[in-house]
Protein backbone atom coordinates (compact mmCIF):
# COMPACT_ATOMS: atom_id res chain seq x y z
CA UNK A 1 0.00 0.00 0.00
CA UNK A 2 1.42 3.36 -1.04
CA UNK A 3 0.35 6.66 0.54
CA UNK A 4 1.57 9.89 -1.05
CA UNK A 5 1.75 13.02 1.13
CA UNK A 6 1.80 16.39 -0.61
CA UNK A 7 2.60 19.94 0.51
CA UNK A 8 3.98 23.08 -1.13
CA UNK A 9 7.67 22.14 -1.16
CA UNK A 10 7.56 18.65 0.38
CA UNK A 11 9.14 19.81 3.65
CA UNK A 12 6.38 19.73 6.27
CA UNK A 13 4.83 16.65 4.65
CA UNK A 14 8.25 15.02 5.01
CA UNK A 15 8.05 15.30 8.80
CA UNK A 16 4.51 13.89 8.71
CA UNK A 17 5.67 10.99 6.53
CA UNK A 18 8.31 10.10 9.12
CA UNK A 19 5.69 10.17 11.88
CA UNK A 20 3.33 7.97 9.84
CA UNK A 21 6.05 5.43 9.08
CA UNK A 22 6.82 5.20 12.78
CA UNK A 23 3.13 4.73 13.62
CA UNK A 24 2.74 2.06 10.93
CA UNK A 25 5.79 0.19 12.22
CA UNK A 26 4.48 0.27 15.80
CA UNK A 27 1.17 -1.17 14.60
CA UNK A 28 2.88 -3.88 12.58
CA UNK A 29 1.66 -2.45 9.26
CA UNK A 30 4.87 -3.17 7.39
CA UNK A 31 3.21 -3.22 3.97
CA UNK A 32 2.46 0.51 4.07
CA UNK A 33 4.80 2.81 2.16
CA UNK A 34 4.53 6.52 2.98
CA UNK A 35 6.37 9.05 0.84
CA UNK A 36 6.32 12.86 0.84
CA UNK A 37 6.70 15.05 -2.21
CA UNK A 38 6.13 18.65 -3.27
CA UNK A 39 2.92 19.56 -5.05
CA UNK A 40 4.90 20.01 -8.27
CA UNK A 41 5.98 16.34 -8.16
CA UNK A 42 2.50 14.88 -7.72
CA UNK A 43 1.76 13.50 -11.18
CA UNK A 44 5.18 11.88 -11.52
CA UNK A 45 4.66 9.96 -8.26
CA UNK A 46 1.10 8.67 -8.73
CA UNK A 47 2.09 5.30 -10.18
CA UNK A 48 0.85 2.50 -7.87
CA UNK A 49 -0.35 5.12 -5.35
CA UNK A 50 -3.37 4.03 -3.30
CA UNK A 51 -4.10 7.36 -1.61
CA UNK A 52 -2.98 10.98 -1.91
CA UNK A 53 -3.09 13.11 1.26
CA UNK A 54 -2.70 16.87 0.94
CA UNK A 55 -1.60 19.26 3.66
CA UNK A 56 -4.52 21.40 4.91
CA UNK A 57 -2.82 24.54 3.59
CA UNK A 58 -3.49 23.32 0.03
CA UNK A 59 -7.25 23.15 0.59
CA UNK A 60 -7.79 26.40 -1.32
CA UNK A 61 -6.45 24.60 -4.41
CA UNK A 62 -8.97 21.78 -4.12
CA UNK A 63 -10.51 22.13 -7.59
CA UNK A 64 -7.13 22.48 -9.30
CA UNK A 65 -5.80 19.41 -7.48
CA UNK A 66 -8.94 17.45 -8.36
CA UNK A 67 -8.39 18.39 -12.00
CA UNK A 68 -4.82 17.08 -11.91
CA UNK A 69 -5.93 13.82 -10.25
CA UNK A 70 -8.96 13.24 -12.48
CA UNK A 71 -7.23 11.04 -15.06
CA UNK A 72 -5.49 8.83 -12.46
CA UNK A 73 -8.54 7.63 -10.50
CA UNK A 74 -6.67 7.86 -7.19
CA UNK A 75 -8.59 8.70 -3.98
CA UNK A 76 -7.47 11.75 -2.03
CA UNK A 77 -8.15 13.59 1.20
CA UNK A 78 -6.86 16.61 3.11
CA UNK A 79 -5.00 15.84 6.32
CA UNK A 80 -6.82 16.94 9.46
CA UNK A 81 -5.54 20.37 10.56
CA UNK A 82 -5.02 19.39 14.20
CA UNK A 83 -3.15 16.22 13.24
CA UNK A 84 -1.01 18.13 10.74
CA UNK A 85 -0.18 20.84 13.26
CA UNK A 86 0.84 18.28 15.87
CA UNK A 87 2.64 16.10 13.28
CA UNK A 88 0.49 13.27 14.65
CA UNK A 89 1.46 10.30 12.52
CA UNK A 90 -0.87 7.92 14.32
CA UNK A 91 -3.96 10.09 13.77
CA UNK A 92 -3.05 10.74 10.13
CA UNK A 93 -2.44 7.04 9.50
CA UNK A 94 -5.83 6.27 11.03
CA UNK A 95 -7.42 8.89 8.76
CA UNK A 96 -5.70 7.34 5.72
CA UNK A 97 -6.87 3.82 6.56
CA UNK A 98 -10.45 5.03 7.09
CA UNK A 99 -10.49 6.66 3.65
CA UNK A 100 -9.01 3.57 2.02
CA UNK A 101 -11.47 1.28 3.80
CA UNK A 102 -14.44 3.42 2.79
CA UNK A 103 -13.52 3.81 -0.85
CA UNK A 104 -11.34 2.65 -3.70
CA UNK A 105 -11.97 5.62 -5.97
CA UNK A 106 -11.95 9.37 -5.58
CA UNK A 107 -15.61 9.58 -6.65
CA UNK A 108 -16.72 7.44 -3.69
CA UNK A 109 -14.80 9.62 -1.23
CA UNK A 110 -16.37 12.78 -2.59
CA UNK A 111 -19.79 12.73 -0.83
CA UNK A 112 -18.12 12.66 2.58
CA UNK A 113 -15.97 15.63 1.60
CA UNK A 114 -18.97 17.48 0.24
CA UNK A 115 -20.82 17.14 3.55
CA UNK A 116 -17.93 18.79 5.37
CA UNK A 117 -17.78 21.54 2.77
CA UNK A 118 -21.53 22.10 3.12
CA UNK A 119 -21.10 22.77 6.83
CA UNK A 120 -18.14 25.09 6.19
CA UNK A 121 -20.16 26.94 3.56
CA UNK A 122 -23.00 27.54 6.02
CA UNK A 123 -20.52 28.94 8.53
CA UNK A 124 -18.73 31.19 6.03
CA UNK A 125 -21.97 32.50 4.54
CA UNK A 126 -22.81 33.93 7.96
CA UNK A 127 -19.50 35.77 8.25
CA UNK A 128 -19.59 39.52 7.81
CA UNK A 129 -17.12 42.37 7.55
CA UNK A 130 -13.46 41.81 6.72
CA UNK A 131 -13.41 38.06 7.49
CA UNK A 132 -16.54 37.59 5.42
CA UNK A 133 -14.94 39.42 2.49
CA UNK A 134 -11.83 37.21 2.73
CA UNK A 135 -13.88 34.02 2.80
CA UNK A 136 -16.65 34.83 0.36
CA UNK A 137 -14.93 37.17 -2.10
CA UNK A 138 -11.12 36.93 -2.03
CA UNK A 139 -10.83 33.17 -1.45
CA UNK A 140 -12.94 32.16 -4.49
CA UNK A 141 -10.94 34.53 -6.72
CA UNK A 142 -7.63 33.09 -5.49
CA UNK A 143 -9.00 29.60 -5.98
CA UNK A 144 -9.92 30.45 -9.57
CA UNK A 145 -6.46 31.91 -10.13
CA UNK A 146 -4.73 28.74 -8.94
CA UNK A 147 -6.93 26.67 -11.25
CA UNK A 148 -5.50 28.41 -14.32
CA UNK A 149 -3.53 25.72 -16.12
CA UNK A 150 -0.74 28.03 -17.28
CA UNK A 151 -0.21 29.75 -13.92
CA UNK A 152 -0.25 26.42 -12.11
CA UNK A 153 2.23 24.98 -14.63
CA UNK A 154 4.64 27.90 -14.11
CA UNK A 155 4.39 27.54 -10.31
CA UNK A 156 5.12 23.83 -10.44
CA UNK A 157 7.97 24.27 -12.93
CA UNK A 158 9.66 26.75 -10.60
CA UNK A 159 9.30 24.29 -7.72
CA UNK A 160 10.84 21.56 -9.88
CA UNK A 161 14.00 23.56 -10.61
CA UNK A 162 14.63 24.61 -7.00
CA UNK A 163 17.03 21.65 -6.48
CA UNK A 164 19.16 22.94 -9.38
CA UNK A 165 19.23 26.39 -7.78
CA UNK A 166 20.26 24.83 -4.48
CA UNK A 167 23.08 22.95 -6.21
CA UNK A 168 24.32 26.29 -7.48
CA UNK A 169 24.28 27.49 -3.88
CA UNK A 170 26.83 24.80 -2.99
CA UNK A 171 29.47 26.63 -5.04
CA UNK A 172 28.66 29.81 -3.09
CA UNK A 173 29.16 27.98 0.21
CA UNK A 174 32.49 26.60 -1.00
CA UNK A 175 33.48 30.11 -2.11
CA UNK A 176 32.80 31.45 1.40
CA UNK A 177 34.77 28.62 3.02
CA UNK A 178 37.75 29.18 0.69
CA UNK A 179 38.10 32.68 2.15
CA UNK A 180 39.51 31.07 5.29
CA UNK A 181 43.23 30.44 4.90
CA UNK A 182 43.03 26.98 6.47
CA UNK A 183 40.42 25.99 3.89
CA UNK A 184 41.96 27.65 0.85
CA UNK A 185 43.02 24.22 -0.43
CA UNK A 186 39.38 23.39 -1.31
CA UNK A 187 38.99 23.30 -5.13
CA UNK A 188 37.18 26.16 -6.82
CA UNK A 189 33.85 24.81 -8.04
CA UNK A 190 32.32 28.15 -9.04
CA UNK A 191 31.46 26.76 -12.48
CA UNK A 192 28.97 24.47 -10.76
CA UNK A 193 26.79 27.56 -10.47
CA UNK A 194 27.10 28.24 -14.22
CA UNK A 195 25.76 24.80 -15.11
CA UNK A 196 22.88 24.83 -12.61
CA UNK A 197 21.66 28.28 -11.57
CA UNK A 198 23.01 29.60 -14.87
CA UNK A 199 20.73 27.37 -16.96
CA UNK A 200 17.41 28.28 -15.33
CA UNK A 201 15.85 29.57 -18.55
CA UNK A 202 16.57 26.32 -20.40
CA UNK A 203 15.00 24.28 -17.60
CA UNK A 204 11.86 26.44 -17.64
CA UNK A 205 11.51 26.26 -21.41
CA UNK A 206 11.28 22.46 -21.11
CA UNK A 207 9.23 22.09 -17.92
CA UNK A 208 6.43 24.61 -18.50
CA UNK A 209 5.00 23.02 -21.69
CA UNK A 210 5.41 19.58 -20.12
CA UNK A 211 3.31 20.64 -17.10
CA UNK A 212 0.68 22.37 -19.25
CA UNK A 213 0.15 19.39 -21.53
CA UNK A 214 0.07 17.01 -18.56
CA UNK A 215 -2.68 19.09 -16.98
CA UNK A 216 -4.56 19.14 -20.28
CA UNK A 217 -4.25 15.36 -20.48
CA UNK A 218 -2.36 15.67 -23.76
CA UNK A 219 0.35 13.05 -23.23
CA UNK A 220 0.59 12.29 -26.95
CA UNK A 221 2.14 15.65 -27.84
CA UNK A 222 3.94 16.35 -24.56
CA UNK A 223 7.47 15.35 -25.60
CA UNK A 224 7.20 17.14 -28.95
CA UNK A 225 6.03 20.29 -27.16
CA UNK A 226 8.97 20.16 -24.75
CA UNK A 227 11.52 19.82 -27.55
CA UNK A 228 9.83 22.47 -29.69
CA UNK A 229 9.72 24.92 -26.78
CA UNK A 230 13.45 24.48 -26.20
CA UNK A 231 14.15 24.98 -29.92
CA UNK A 232 11.96 28.10 -30.03
CA UNK A 233 13.70 29.52 -26.97
CA UNK A 234 17.12 29.06 -28.59
CA UNK A 235 15.86 30.76 -31.77
CA UNK A 236 14.35 33.70 -29.90
CA UNK A 237 17.58 34.36 -27.96
CA UNK A 238 19.12 35.30 -31.34
CA UNK A 239 22.30 33.20 -31.22
CA UNK A 240 25.40 34.05 -33.23
CA UNK A 241 25.89 31.63 -36.13
CA UNK A 242 29.20 31.82 -37.99
CA UNK A 243 31.73 29.43 -39.55
CA UNK A 244 29.71 26.38 -38.58
CA UNK A 245 29.54 27.44 -34.92
CA UNK A 246 26.58 28.60 -32.88
CA UNK A 247 27.03 30.60 -29.68
CA UNK A 248 24.63 31.92 -27.05
CA UNK A 249 24.95 34.78 -24.59
CA UNK A 250 25.18 33.09 -21.18
CA UNK A 251 22.93 35.66 -19.52
CA UNK A 252 20.12 34.91 -21.98
CA UNK A 253 19.96 31.23 -21.05
CA UNK A 254 20.23 31.86 -17.31
CA UNK A 255 18.30 34.14 -14.99
CA UNK A 256 18.36 36.92 -17.57
CA UNK A 257 16.36 34.78 -19.99
CA UNK A 258 13.86 33.14 -17.65
CA UNK A 259 11.00 35.51 -18.58
CA UNK A 260 11.65 34.87 -22.27
CA UNK A 261 11.66 31.14 -21.54
CA UNK A 262 8.30 31.34 -19.77
CA UNK A 263 6.72 33.38 -22.60
CA UNK A 264 8.00 31.07 -25.36
CA UNK A 265 7.05 27.98 -23.33
CA UNK A 266 3.50 29.21 -22.73
CA UNK A 267 3.16 30.14 -26.42
CA UNK A 268 4.39 26.71 -27.49
CA UNK A 269 2.05 24.93 -25.07
CA UNK A 270 -0.89 26.97 -26.38
CA UNK A 271 -0.08 26.11 -30.02
CA UNK A 272 0.14 22.41 -29.17
CA UNK A 273 -3.10 22.46 -27.17
CA UNK A 274 -4.93 24.03 -30.11
CA UNK A 275 -3.37 21.51 -32.49
CA UNK A 276 -4.40 18.60 -30.25
CA UNK A 277 -8.04 19.30 -31.12
CA UNK A 278 -7.36 18.58 -34.79
CA UNK A 279 -5.80 15.74 -36.74
CA UNK A 280 -4.65 15.18 -40.31
CA UNK A 281 -6.29 11.76 -40.21
CA UNK A 282 -9.78 10.44 -39.55
CA UNK A 283 -10.44 8.14 -36.60
CA UNK A 284 -10.87 5.12 -38.88
CA UNK A 285 -7.56 5.70 -40.70
CA UNK A 286 -5.51 2.64 -41.62
CA UNK A 287 -2.30 4.48 -40.75
CA UNK A 288 -0.42 3.14 -37.68
CA UNK A 289 -0.91 5.15 -34.47
CA UNK A 290 2.79 5.95 -34.35
CA UNK A 291 2.70 7.56 -37.80
CA UNK A 292 -0.48 9.48 -36.94
CA UNK A 293 1.20 10.86 -33.81
CA UNK A 294 4.28 11.93 -35.79
CA UNK A 295 2.24 13.69 -38.46
CA UNK A 296 -0.07 15.39 -35.94
CA UNK A 297 2.98 16.74 -34.10
CA UNK A 298 4.51 18.00 -37.34
CA UNK A 299 1.98 20.83 -37.76
CA UNK A 300 2.39 22.57 -34.35
CA UNK A 301 6.17 22.04 -34.46
CA UNK A 302 6.40 23.68 -37.89
CA UNK A 303 4.09 26.59 -37.01
CA UNK A 304 5.94 27.32 -33.77
CA UNK A 305 9.45 27.22 -35.22
CA UNK A 306 8.54 29.18 -38.35
CA UNK A 307 7.13 31.97 -36.18
CA UNK A 308 10.37 31.90 -34.18
CA UNK A 309 12.49 32.13 -37.33
CA UNK A 310 10.44 35.05 -38.64
CA UNK A 311 11.02 36.95 -35.38
CA UNK A 312 14.74 36.16 -35.46
CA UNK A 313 15.22 37.18 -39.09
CA UNK A 314 13.43 40.50 -38.61
CA UNK A 315 16.08 41.35 -36.02
CA UNK A 316 13.44 41.97 -33.35
CA UNK A 317 15.02 41.39 -29.93
CA UNK A 318 12.11 39.73 -28.13
CA UNK A 319 14.10 39.00 -24.91
CA UNK A 320 14.98 42.70 -24.65
CA UNK A 321 11.34 43.65 -25.25
CA UNK A 322 10.07 41.22 -22.59
CA UNK A 323 12.72 42.37 -20.13
CA UNK A 324 11.68 45.98 -20.79
CA UNK A 325 8.08 45.15 -19.91
CA UNK A 326 9.17 43.53 -16.64
CA UNK A 327 11.71 46.22 -15.75
CA UNK A 328 9.25 48.53 -13.92
CA UNK A 329 8.03 45.62 -11.77
CA UNK A 330 11.60 44.54 -11.01
CA UNK A 331 12.66 48.11 -10.20
CA UNK A 332 9.71 48.58 -7.85
CA UNK A 333 10.45 45.20 -6.28
CA UNK A 334 13.91 46.41 -5.27
CA UNK A 335 12.54 49.39 -3.34
CA UNK A 336 11.62 49.21 0.35
CA UNK A 337 7.93 49.41 -0.57
CA UNK A 338 8.34 46.61 -3.11
CA UNK A 339 10.06 44.42 -0.53
CA UNK A 340 7.31 45.01 2.03
CA UNK A 341 4.60 44.42 -0.57
CA UNK A 342 5.99 40.93 -1.20
CA UNK A 343 6.66 39.98 2.43
CA UNK A 344 3.43 41.44 3.84
CA UNK A 345 1.01 40.06 1.27
CA UNK A 346 2.73 36.67 1.39
CA UNK A 347 2.19 36.48 5.17
CA UNK A 348 -1.26 38.08 4.97
CA UNK A 349 -2.45 35.39 2.55
CA UNK A 350 -0.65 32.72 4.58
CA UNK A 351 -2.59 33.77 7.69
CA UNK A 352 -5.73 32.64 5.84
CA UNK A 353 -4.14 29.42 4.61
CA UNK A 354 -3.18 30.54 1.08
CA UNK A 355 0.38 29.51 0.25
CA UNK A 356 2.81 29.96 -2.66
CA UNK A 357 0.41 32.21 -4.62
CA UNK A 358 2.81 35.15 -4.94
CA UNK A 359 5.91 32.98 -5.26
CA UNK A 360 6.25 33.15 -9.09
CA UNK A 361 6.20 36.98 -9.02
CA UNK A 362 8.53 37.23 -6.04
CA UNK A 363 10.84 34.59 -7.52
CA UNK A 364 11.16 36.51 -10.80
CA UNK A 365 12.08 39.69 -8.88
CA UNK A 366 14.55 37.80 -6.66
CA UNK A 367 16.28 36.05 -9.57
CA UNK A 368 16.50 39.26 -11.59
CA UNK A 369 17.94 41.07 -8.57
CA UNK A 370 20.58 38.42 -7.94
CA UNK A 371 21.50 38.35 -11.63
CA UNK A 372 22.08 42.12 -11.53
CA UNK A 373 24.12 41.85 -8.31
CA UNK A 374 26.35 39.15 -9.79
CA UNK A 375 26.90 41.22 -12.95
CA UNK A 376 27.72 44.33 -10.91
CA UNK A 377 30.30 42.54 -8.75
CA UNK A 378 31.85 40.88 -11.82
CA UNK A 379 32.25 44.37 -13.33
CA UNK A 380 34.04 45.62 -10.21
CA UNK A 381 31.01 47.46 -8.84
CA UNK A 382 28.93 46.81 -5.72
CA UNK A 383 25.72 44.82 -5.30
CA UNK A 384 22.71 47.06 -4.68
CA UNK A 385 19.62 44.84 -4.91
CA UNK A 386 18.38 43.84 -1.44
CA UNK A 387 15.07 42.11 -2.21
CA UNK A 388 16.45 38.64 -2.92
CA UNK A 389 15.55 35.07 -2.08
CA UNK A 390 18.78 34.98 -0.07
CA UNK A 391 17.72 37.90 2.14
CA UNK A 392 13.98 37.29 2.45
CA UNK A 393 13.94 33.51 2.91
CA UNK A 394 17.47 33.26 4.26
CA UNK A 395 17.49 36.07 6.84
CA UNK A 396 13.93 37.19 7.63
CA UNK A 397 12.12 33.83 7.63
CA UNK A 398 13.42 32.83 11.07
CA UNK A 399 11.51 29.62 11.65
CA UNK A 400 9.45 30.27 8.53
CA UNK A 401 7.30 33.07 7.15
CA UNK A 402 6.45 35.59 9.87
CA UNK A 403 9.42 34.57 12.07
CA UNK A 404 7.51 31.82 13.88
CA UNK A 405 10.54 30.33 15.67
CA UNK A 406 9.86 32.72 18.56
CA UNK A 407 6.25 31.52 18.72
CA UNK A 408 7.35 27.87 18.82
CA UNK A 409 9.73 28.52 21.73
CA UNK A 410 6.99 30.41 23.59
CA UNK A 411 4.66 27.45 23.09
CA UNK A 412 7.34 25.09 24.46
CA UNK A 413 7.50 27.17 27.64
CA UNK A 414 3.73 27.58 27.96
CA UNK A 415 1.74 26.48 31.01
CA UNK A 416 -1.03 25.39 28.66
CA UNK A 417 -0.60 21.67 27.99
CA UNK A 418 -1.87 21.80 24.41
CA UNK A 419 0.41 24.68 23.43
CA UNK A 420 3.41 23.08 25.14
CA UNK A 421 2.82 19.80 23.30
CA UNK A 422 2.58 21.64 19.97
CA UNK A 423 5.75 23.60 20.69
CA UNK A 424 7.69 20.43 21.56
CA UNK A 425 6.61 18.79 18.30
CA UNK A 426 7.19 21.85 16.10
CA UNK A 427 10.63 22.95 17.33
CA UNK A 428 12.64 20.66 15.06
CA UNK A 429 10.85 21.71 11.84
CA UNK A 430 11.01 25.36 12.97
CA UNK A 431 14.80 25.23 13.29
CA UNK A 432 14.86 24.37 9.59
CA UNK A 433 12.34 27.13 8.76
CA UNK A 434 9.38 24.80 8.18
CA UNK A 435 6.40 26.32 9.92
CA UNK A 436 3.23 24.71 8.56
CA UNK A 437 2.99 22.57 11.74
CA UNK A 438 2.95 25.57 14.10
CA UNK A 439 0.84 27.72 11.76
CA UNK A 440 -1.88 25.05 11.66
CA UNK A 441 -1.19 23.62 15.11
CA UNK A 442 -1.32 26.72 17.33
CA UNK A 443 -3.16 27.69 15.11
CA UNK A 444 -2.10 30.96 13.52
CA UNK A 445 -4.32 30.49 10.46
CA UNK A 446 -7.70 32.20 10.93
CA UNK A 447 -6.68 33.14 14.48
CA UNK A 448 -7.48 36.88 14.94
CA UNK A 449 -4.94 37.15 17.78
CA UNK A 450 -1.90 35.43 16.24
CA UNK A 451 -2.50 36.62 12.69
CA UNK A 452 -1.54 40.15 13.77
CA UNK A 453 2.07 39.46 14.90
CA UNK A 454 2.60 37.20 11.87
CA UNK A 455 1.77 40.14 9.58
CA UNK A 456 3.60 42.70 11.77
CA UNK A 457 6.79 40.64 11.52
CA UNK A 458 6.43 40.64 7.74
CA UNK A 459 6.78 44.45 7.83
CA UNK A 460 9.13 45.18 10.74
CA UNK A 461 11.73 42.43 10.20
CA UNK A 462 12.32 43.04 6.45
CA UNK A 463 12.42 46.80 7.12
CA UNK A 464 15.26 46.40 9.63
CA UNK A 465 17.10 44.10 7.23
CA UNK A 466 16.63 46.57 4.36
CA UNK A 467 17.89 49.55 6.38
CA UNK A 468 21.07 47.87 7.68
CA UNK A 469 21.97 46.59 4.20
CA UNK A 470 21.10 49.87 2.50
CA UNK A 471 23.54 51.72 4.78
CA UNK A 472 26.27 49.09 4.37
CA UNK A 473 26.20 47.69 7.90
CA UNK A 474 25.71 44.18 6.49
CA UNK A 475 26.95 43.10 3.02
CA UNK A 476 24.34 42.62 0.30
CA UNK A 477 24.47 39.05 -1.14
CA UNK A 478 26.09 38.82 -4.57
CA UNK A 479 26.09 35.06 -5.17
CA UNK A 480 23.28 32.46 -4.98
CA UNK A 481 22.76 30.89 -1.55
CA UNK A 482 19.24 29.58 -1.68
CA UNK A 483 19.25 26.87 0.95
CA UNK A 484 16.30 28.21 2.91
CA UNK A 485 16.03 25.05 5.00
CA UNK A 486 19.35 25.72 6.77
CA UNK A 487 19.00 27.36 10.22
CA UNK A 488 18.93 31.12 9.65
CA UNK A 489 21.86 31.76 11.97
CA UNK A 490 24.01 29.67 9.61
CA UNK A 491 22.51 31.37 6.57
CA UNK A 492 23.32 34.71 8.17
CA UNK A 493 27.00 34.04 7.53
CA UNK A 494 26.79 32.03 4.31
CA UNK A 495 24.49 34.54 2.57
CA UNK A 496 26.43 37.65 3.45
CA UNK A 497 29.93 36.18 3.85
CA UNK A 498 30.22 38.17 7.07
CA UNK A 499 29.63 37.62 10.78
CA UNK A 500 27.61 40.83 10.71
CA UNK A 501 24.95 38.72 8.97
CA UNK A 502 24.84 36.43 12.02
CA UNK A 503 24.45 39.42 14.34
CA UNK A 504 21.64 40.70 12.11
CA UNK A 505 19.76 37.39 12.39
CA UNK A 506 20.11 37.45 16.20
CA UNK A 507 18.78 41.02 16.33
CA UNK A 508 15.88 40.14 14.03
CA UNK A 509 15.00 37.14 16.19
CA UNK A 510 14.96 39.28 19.35
CA UNK A 511 12.72 41.86 17.67
CA UNK A 512 10.37 39.13 16.43
CA UNK A 513 10.22 37.73 19.97
CA UNK A 514 8.94 41.01 21.37
CA UNK A 515 6.43 41.33 18.54
CA UNK A 516 5.01 37.87 19.26
CA UNK A 517 5.11 38.14 23.07
CA UNK A 518 2.09 40.36 23.94
CA UNK A 519 -0.19 38.60 21.45
CA UNK A 520 0.95 35.18 22.61
CA UNK A 521 0.26 36.10 26.24
CA UNK A 522 -3.31 37.10 25.35
CA UNK A 523 -3.83 33.86 23.41
CA UNK A 524 -2.17 31.75 26.12
CA UNK A 525 -4.46 33.23 28.79
CA UNK A 526 -7.48 32.48 26.62
CA UNK A 527 -6.34 28.89 26.09
CA UNK A 528 -5.50 28.45 29.79
CA UNK A 529 -9.03 29.45 30.83
CA UNK A 530 -10.48 27.02 28.28
CA UNK A 531 -8.21 24.26 29.60
CA UNK A 532 -9.28 24.95 33.19
CA UNK A 533 -12.95 24.90 32.23
CA UNK A 534 -12.41 21.63 30.38
CA UNK A 535 -10.95 20.07 33.50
Amino acid sequence: MKILLMCGAGASSGFMAQAMRKAAKEQGLNDIEVIARSEAEMTSNLKDTDLVMFGPHLAFKKEALEHDLAQYNVPYTFIDKDAYGAIDGEATLKQALEVLNNSKTKEEVKPKTEKKEEKVKLDTDNQKGFMGWITNSLAPKLDKLTQNVYISAIQQSIMNILPMIMIGSVSSIVGVLRNFEVLSWIPDISQLNTFSFGLIAIFLSILVPMKVLEKKGNEKLKVSAMLTSLALFFIITIPTIADGNISFVVDKIGTGGMLTAVVTAVFTAWIFNVASNHSLFKEDTVMPDMVVAWMDALVPVTITLVIGLIIMNTGFDLPLFIRGLFEPISAFGQTWLGLIAITFFTCFLYSFGFTWILFPIAWAIWMDGMDANMAAVAAGQVATNINLMETVMGLTYIGGQGCTLALVIMCMRSKVKRLKAIGDVCIFPAIFNINEPIVFGAPVVWNPILMIPLCLNSIVIPTIMYVVMHFGLVPIPSSPMQMWYLPTIIQGYLTTGSFSGVILVIVLFIVSWFIWLPFFKVYEKQQYLEEMQGN
